[in-house]
């Protein structure tokens, strides 16, 4: 009996077959070919070889062979000093139309007919009714635990705990028993332990759906043989059981329907005492795969090259703000985002500023850009690095810390992965001063369209206007910048109004307005920042420190940008 979909709009119709049709491993016509030379049924032999070998791997000790009404394949979860514990597929087992069954014969053995459990079976359900909840624990007399060359009992296996889509819907390994075969060739071998690689595609009604897919890393599905066996990820470097095999769809169309154990993890946890989960694990020693340092920028691999069209990243653990969503336009600039990092030596925490960017072949962009170039979306590694000129206000020290970005797919938005970065930034001396702003004296800047190609425009995060260019050819107007300075006396914090503008030719105007007056050269295009007291009235007497920056940025030559830090120092006596 196999399963079929009724109309190519059905993702697929959960059916069951029961302990007489078990399920194992089929494969894909391509990966066939890459193990056996061609598709020919004469080398099936040689194909099972490989595919037994990796099954019989230690990290797969745990996978044993359930004899019951028929033949299934299960998980050692543990042992107590008369049980062991082994997880499998309802239907594998008698009872399975009620929550607890006790009085058949079960047998647990390995691929070499080691017998690990044996004798009448405590059979656990969750009301089974399809695949949703195709889930079973045996309890059975034990013989002995699976152990590891050494003669050593293995470690318990980990199954997961938190029902988390994004994460099911990666990359799977398949370990089983039963019979063999391909999508075009059917059967080709009976039962054996056996090892492949799949994909789950789908969360449809609580069951996950892997799909082999010709000419890809996916590659395995479930077919007759292999009911009750474990599906596996990785955590952390770990093999995690996260489903239970409960169905297949035929030979040609590569399908197999697998039961999510943490959607049933409290249940397990009441039936299983000595359960392992995710969270029981050791957390890994070593730290994120990359260190940003105050050296110089990092770039991380290019994850789009097996991924199913372009990604882009979007702010993770730590990240304060950042982007939380893609845009899609030409590559260009870069994303500022931020990130709070301790000083060991007073465990203070600051607001630390980082650049981030993303690559295609036609340059580099912001990270959320989620746009290819041609001739292909197979790069999109990151660009990550820290500049003090972002950070002038932060003192002398060293900062410490971890953030993550987060990659998404704009075509296949059931990927999502994880770049964590570690951070290590010295600073070692104070940034030096572009100019100074008082309340008596503006500061006045140079003329950088003498020697810039077009005109030159002025941005600041400061400016509670718009910060992006303009063009505007009337002398009017001016950005107001907001800035934080501290009383130097009191340590009192204040905030204040700056002026911030750009000269035309014919007159000032806001600093982010780009053009230049009519009939004159674009040679102009002073900054000038300014204290009036009349955009500040109600500031307390005293003395005040702070600091603003600002970017100058070129409309014709874009690769023309220049950071500028100026101090503030203010004395307002009235």
């Amino acid at each position: 009996m196999n399963i079929y979909c009724l109309t190519s709009r059905c993702l697929c119709c959960l059916a069951l077959l029961f302990s007489s049709l078990t399920f194992s491993l089929g494969i894909n016509d391509s990966k066939y070919i890459e193990l056996g030379g061609s598709l020919d049924p004469s080398v099936a032999n040689n194909v099972s070889a490989v595919l037994e070998q990796n099954a019989n791997a230690e990290a797969f000790n745990a996978v044993g062979l359930v004899v019951a009404s028929g033949y299934c394949s299960g998980t050692w979860l543990g042992s107590d000093d008369t049980h062991s514990y082994i997880l499998t597929a309802a239907h594998c087992l008698a009872g399975s139309e009620g929550t607890e069954y006790s009085g058949q014969y079960v047998t647990f053995k390995q691929q070499d007919g080691t017998i690990l459990a044996a004798g009448q079976s405590t059979n656990y359900f969750q009301n089974f009714s399809d695949c949703s909840n195709d889930i079973a624990v045996a309890k059975i007399p034990k013989v002995a635990d699976p152990v590891d060359s050494a003669g050593n009992v293995i470690p318990q296996p980990l199954v997961d705990n938190k029902l988390n889509t994004d994460l099911l819907l990666s990359p799977t390994t398949f370990t089983g028993f039963g019979i063999f075969g391909t999508r075009t060739l059917g059967q080709l071998a009976y039962i054996g332990k056996r090892h492949g690689e799949g994909h789950i595609r789908y969360y449809y009604r609580d069951c996950l759906i892997n799909q082999a897919i010709e000419n890809t890393n996916s590659w395995a599905f479930g077919s007759p043989g292999d009911s009750g066996s474990a599906i596996w990820q990785t955590r952390n470097d770990k093999q995690v059981a996260v489903g239970v095999t409960s169905w297949w769809f035929g030979w040609y169309y590569g399908y197999s329907g697998h039961v999510p154990i943490a959607l049933h993890i409290d249940w397990l946890k009441n039936v299983v005492p000595m359960l392992k989960t995710v969270d029981d694990q050791e957390p890994p020693v070593a730290g994120p795969e990359w260190l940003l340092t105050e050296e110089m920028p990092i770039e991380t691999d290019p994850l789009e090259q097996d991924v199913r069209g372009s990604v882009y990243y979007v702010k993770g653990q730590n990240v304060i703000d950042g982007p939380a969503r893609f845009i899609w336009r030409y590559p260009r600039d870069f994303t500022k985002f931020s990130v709070m990092l301790t000083d060991p030596a007073t465990n203070k925490e600051y607001k630390v500023w980082l650049k981030g960017q993303r690559k295609t072949h036609c340059g580099w962009g912001k990270i959320n850009n989620s746009a290819w170039c041609y001739p292909a979306p197979n790069l999109g590694q990151l660009k990550l690095e820290f500049s003090q000129v972002d950070n002038p206000k932060l003192p002398i020290g060293n900062y410490q810390g971890v953030f993550s970005l987060v990659a998404k797919s704009l075509y296949d938005q059931n990927y999502s992965d994880e770049v964590e970065v570690a951070v290590d930034v010295d600073i070692t001396s104070l940034l030096p001063s572009d100019g100074l702003v008082t309340n008596d004296t503006p500061y006045v800047g140079p003329r950088y369209e003498e020697t810039v190609y077009g005109t030159v425009y002025y941005l600041s995060e400061h400016s509670i206007n718009g910060n992006r260019v303009v063009w505007r050819r009337y002398n009017r107007g001016h950005t107001k910048l907001e800035v934080e300075v501290k009383n130097t006396a009191t340590g009192d914090i204040e905030t204040v109004i700056l002026r911030g503008e750009r000269h035309l030719g014919c007159g000032w105007t806001i600093m982010n307005n780009a053009a230049y007056c009519r009939y004159q050269r674009p040679i102009y295009g002073e900054l000038r920042v300014s204290f009036i007291p009349d955009d500040n009235v109600g500031l307390p007497v005293g003395e005040y420190v702070g600091s603003v920056s600002i970017t100058a940025k070129g409309l014709h030559n874009r690769n023309f940008s220049k950071d500028l830090n100026f101090d503030v120092q203010l004395n307002i006596t009235e």
